[in-house]
């Protein structure tokens, strides 16, 4: 499968303005989700044996996970399950719809297997995207978890950000399997000071509070909170955001975002994901992993385009990684092979 879509598919693809072959693969994707049948067909063709990882109180069928920005309205998560991902984050959600950043605002680096995007959380609104889960992939029934990924809307200025948050969370948390809290992405105004101590610890403290207030409510277990870090936070900024992380329990850090830092000065504004963000990446990771003592689950995301570069995230402490970039170039085959060579690390578990 692989080779036909590196030979056929994705030349057709690249052939077409990146957005443009984004909103028809999505599209596509999305009416099969529609369609019990082709869910079955699918994951007849992908779905391997492998050991199963226990986090955040959740089951995960295997160590690689589809990051956020791909699905951005939960159009095919039951989709991206059946091609073998072993959990599925999908957003960034905010409140309400609205149309992101001006286009054209994605853009292909092939020799580089790099993207650049500066999106700015275009979606369809929090409602909408839970909607299509409890309809095609309700929480419960699912082959591995649901992660959605909220942010604050492109107006909110970031002294108001905590209540978009708190409403995104209220909307969503009834179809999470973990909610992700995106302070990270660099194409919204002001959401990366979010990263600072004097925001980030009310905002946190304050969606804790929502999370054990829903929990008691329903009679339901909280549900596990991660946050979404930048990779150009120096040493310094990463200690602080550790430091708040552990104060407020926050479950697990999703290590990293896009990066803003260039050596290619070809490349496109925006945030820059794929292979030039590997090392970027890793650095961070092993950085949270050092000096947190192991105290908190990392999620490794950033560059992962083969066995070693995920290995390398594994050895540096991540507890389960994520993918995007490497899916556009790889082809639909790419996440379960992946998987399947990671299978011996976790044979023990």
């Amino acid at each position: 499968m692989n080779l036909i879509y590196k030979s056929i598919i994705r030349k057709i693809l690249f052939r077409l303005d990146p957005e443009k072959a984004h909103d028809l693969t999505c599209d596509f994707l999305g009416f099969a989700e529609t369609i019990p049948f082709a869910r079955q067909v699918i994951k007849r063709f992908y779905q391997f044996e492998s050991p199963s990882i226990s986090l955040f109180g959740l089951n995960f069928p295997n160590c690689i996970g589809l990051a956020a920005g791909l699905d951005k309205n939960a159009m095919f998560s039951s989709i991206s399950s059946s091609l073998g991902f072993g959990h599925v984050e999908v957003g960034t959600l905010t409140p309400n719809a609205q149309p992101g950043n001006p286009q054209p605002r994605l853009f292909r680096y092939p020799e580089s297997e790099a993207l650049v995007n500066r999106m700015g959380f275009n979606n369809h609104g929090a409602i909408a995207a839970v909607d299509i889960l409890r309809k095609y992939n309700p929480k419960g029934k699912r082959l591995s978890p649901v992660g959605i990924n909220i942010g604050k809307g492109k107006e909110t200025p970031p002294e108001e950000a905590i209540e978009d948050y708190l409403h995104g969370f209220k909307i969503v948390s009834t179809q999470a399997d973990f909610i992700t809290i995106n302070i990270s992405s660099p194409n919204t105004p002001g959401l990366r000071l979010l990263h600072q101590k004097s925001f980030l610890d009310p905002l946190l403290e304050e969606v804790q509070k929502l999370n054990k207030s829903l929990a008691s409510k329903n009679s339901s277990k909280l549900i596990p909170c991660l946050l979404k870090i930048s990779p150009d936070e120096d040493f310094k900024g990463l200690e602080s955001i550790i430091s708040s992380a552990l104060d407020y329990e926050i479950d697990g850090l999703i290590a990293t975002n896009t990066t803003t830092s260039r050596k290619n000065s070809d490349f496109e504004m925006g945030g820059l994901s794929g292979k030039p963000l590997e090392e970027r990446s890793l650095q961070s990771i092993k950085f949270i992993v050092k000096q947190s003592e192991n105290k908190i689950p990392v999620i490794g995301v950033g560059g992962i385009h083969d066995t070693e570069s995920a290995n390398k995230k594994l050895d540096a402490g991540s507890s389960l990684l994520q993918l995007y970039t490497s899916l556009i170039y790889k082809g639909p085959s790419f996440p379960s092979q992946l998987a399947s060579s990671l299978n011996s690390r976790f044979a023990w578990l």
